[in-house]
């Protein structure tokens, strides 16, 4: 269980702390020299439950509210101090605000220097924080009166906090492990320790973590947890975690720094979130404020989109997404703090909805559903409703990440009632089962139209069906949609055209035969067919009319033609394909070039560039200017492969 104390200056925070647990929090010369806090403080006591409860002493000086905002994250119990001379105070009822801003579970209220006053003033001292607690979280809030040089009353409110302690719940140990920094220092004989809550997951001696936002990683060398030496340290417990690894040399750690299992980095510079706006202030908060943004123990300036209407009441809450300066780590679920932009008042907080939300179309009604959806309680109820909104389906990977789901969390999703998972190279898409069997009926209806338009050919290739269906932006959703159809055997493929199974495009009978012959005359040729010329001569045709019928041809699907002068049969094509795989899989970047592709097939220079050509034509491979490379068309099998360049359309 971890404390925090809240308060004003001077009511005794740091007295108290030192009372419950004979720790001196400030260790700071200048706050012995001013005897205030101005920076966290930490001890742990023994108070009988099965680990030491940690103590954080934050500073109660307005000055110093950034410090008392890092203090604060991840707290199970706040300790809030009021002394009964001056009873509640500014900062009082800032700190108040704050944590119910951040959900904290539980208050209790230690009201000091009780020997100052006389029985009516304690009395109504006593009153005063009964109303104040009246409009929180906590209007049942125990109230422990104390004096505490004398210890009257010390006693009673540290078992008050073992019996809390005891009957606290550790936290479940879900997710990645996500650790908040609050201190970063160099210890001699050590090297580099940490400190922070850890508010999600695991870590033990010997991991492997991410220092985020930048990036770095380290490895854990030793761990304390809640002062005690441990080879673990899991969700809500204070622990200091002694790291080593070269990348700590160019990028040490400070406060507001996360500490991450690495499947768990993922920088994000806009929030989609829930706002409260606190009603002590004393204007809406309107929409495009700058202000600044407390998560965990980092401080950010961020700028305000409001979603519905040009501003927010005090006292009333909204959908907001928050642009961020520079980037942050955070997931769904996490509670922070705003405050103005010059750090003088806390203006209000909230909830993260969407970690990663879009850069534009925050006001569209189906945004505005999505946002709604995010709020659901779990994931599971979230992604349901999501699906709902997301007829091209939702990314599967990343909405695991933003609830912050381990593997095994993850994998779950893909067994719900009414979802439907779909592999692709990106990884797993989520469609609901409605969407999924509406594009499938779309699928067949698309092919069917362009049957009855274009009786005379064999189908669309996969980028003119990517135009018909709207998917131009979604390749990964037609795929799917294509190998389940192939796969049933509803829909065909001849060559790079796509059909019903029902669809036979006919030749007339002359171009049939004239098939049937250009098919003998091919087929021994393999993957080096005659140029137009040669192939004409030994049909006994001129090149002009054998041209226009392997353009006839070709339209059907029956022959491919790469070049003017070339074509190859259908049944060919897998075989050009495999070779730039195989080029691709063999070297060191996982490109190719046309001299190897021209040693490899034994084709020449110039056939070789033409096949390569129409191969990047067909999106089966894509050309940097150097090098050729497998493109996510080339890697699942060949009947998801894309088609040529007749259906070419500009990049999303």
């Amino acid at each position: 269980m971890i404390v925090a104390t809240a308060g004003h200056v001077d009511h005794g925070k740091t007295s108290l702390v030192k009372a419950l647990t004979a720790v001196d929090t400030d260790r700071l010369a200048e706050e012995k020299r001013r005897g205030m806090s101005i920076d966290l403080g930490f001890a742990y006591a023994d108070l009988g439950a099965a680990e030491p409860v940690g103590f954080i002493d934050v500073p109660g000086h307005e000055r110093f509210m950034r410090n008392m905002l890092a203090g604060v994250a991840g707290i199970d119990v706040a300790l809030l101090v009021v002394a009964a001379d001056d009873g509640p105070m500014p900062q009082t009822l800032e700190h108040l605000a704050v944590l119910g801003l951040l959900a904290v579970p539980e208050c209790v209220v230690a009201l000091t220097k009780i020997d100052r006053v006389a029985p009516a003033r304690l009395a109504q001292a006593r009153a005063e924080v009964a109303a104040l607690l009246a409009t929180t979280a906590w209007p049942q809030a125990p109230v422990w009166a104390l004096d505490t040089p004398s210890g009257r009353g010390v006693a009673a409110l540290r078992e008050a906090l073992g019996r809390l302690a005891l009957g606290h719940s550790a936290r479940p140990v879900e997710g990645h492990f996500r650790m908040s920094l609050d201190r970063s220092f160099a210890l001699a004989g050590a090297g580099r320790v940490v400190t922070g809550a850890v508010l999600s997951g695991q870590v033990r001696v010997g991991d492997e973590v991410c220092l985020a936002p930048r990036g770095s990683l380290a490895r854990v060398r030793g761990i304390h947890t809640m002062g005690l030496p441990a080879t673990l340290a899991r969700a809500g417990q204070r622990s200091a975690l002694n790291l080593t690894g070269v990348d700590l040399h160019r990028a040490e750690p400070q406060r507001g720094d996360w500490l991450l299992a690495p499947p768990a980095h993922a920088p994000t510079e806009r929030l989609a979130v829930r706002l409260e706006v606190l009603a002590s202030e004393p204007r809406p908060l309107a929409s495009r404020a700058s202000l600044l943004l407390h998560l965990g123990a980092s401080a950010v300036a961020v700028r305000v989109s409001l979603l519905f209407g040009p501003a927010i009441a005090a006292g009333s809450a909204g959908l907001a997404q928050l642009r961020l300066d520079k980037p942050v780590s955070a997931f769904r679920g996490d509670r922070f703090i705003l405050r103005d932009a010059a750090a003088r008042r806390v203006i209000g907080g909230g909830v993260v909805l969407d970690p990663f939300a879009p850069p534009r179309g925050g006001l569209r009604p189906q945004r505005l559903a999505e946002l709604a959806a995010w709020g659901q309680p779990d994931a599971a109820a979230a992604l349901s409703a999501l699906l709902v909104e997301a007829p091209h389906g939702l990314a599967l990977n990343r909405f695991a990440l933003a609830w912050n789901l381990a593997p095994p969390a993850a994998a779950a999703l893909q067994h719900l009632p009414g979802v439907v998972v779909l592999a692709t190279p990106a990884g797993p898409l989520a469609q609901s089962a409605g969407h999924w069997q509406g594009w499938c009926a779309r699928l067949r209806q698309a092919l069917a139209d362009w049957h009855s338009r274009q009786a005379d050919s064999s189908g669309p290739g996969e980028g003119e069906l990517r135009q018909l269906l709207q998917l131009r932006c979604q390749p990964d959703l037609l795929r799917a949609l294509l190998a389940q159809a192939l796969a049933s055997g509803e829909v065909c493929r001849d060559g790079l055209c796509l059909r019903l199974a029902s669809h036979r495009a006919v030749l007339g009978q002359a171009d049939q035969a004239l098939l049937d012959r250009v098919h003998a005359a091919l087929g021994d040729t393999g993957l080096r067919p005659p140029i137009a010329g040669d192939l004409a001569a030994q049909l006994g045709l001129p090149v002009a009319t054998l041209q226009a019928f392997v353009q006839r041809a070709a339209r059907l699907g029956l022959l491919l033609r790469i070049a003017p002068n070339r074509c190859y049969l259908p049944q060919t094509l897998p075989g050009l394909v495999a070779l730039a795989q195989t080029l691709a899989a063999e070297s060191a970047d996982g490109g190719f070039d046309a001299a190897a592709y021209r040693d490899r097939s034994g084709i020449g220079r110039n056939l070789t560039v033409q096949v390569l050509e129409f191969l990047d034509r067909a999106g089966l491979t894509r050309f940097d200017g150097q090098r050729h490379w497998p493109s996510v068309a080339a890697m699942p099998p060949l009947t998801a492969a894309a088609e040529p360049p007749c259906c070419a359309e500009p990049p999303c």
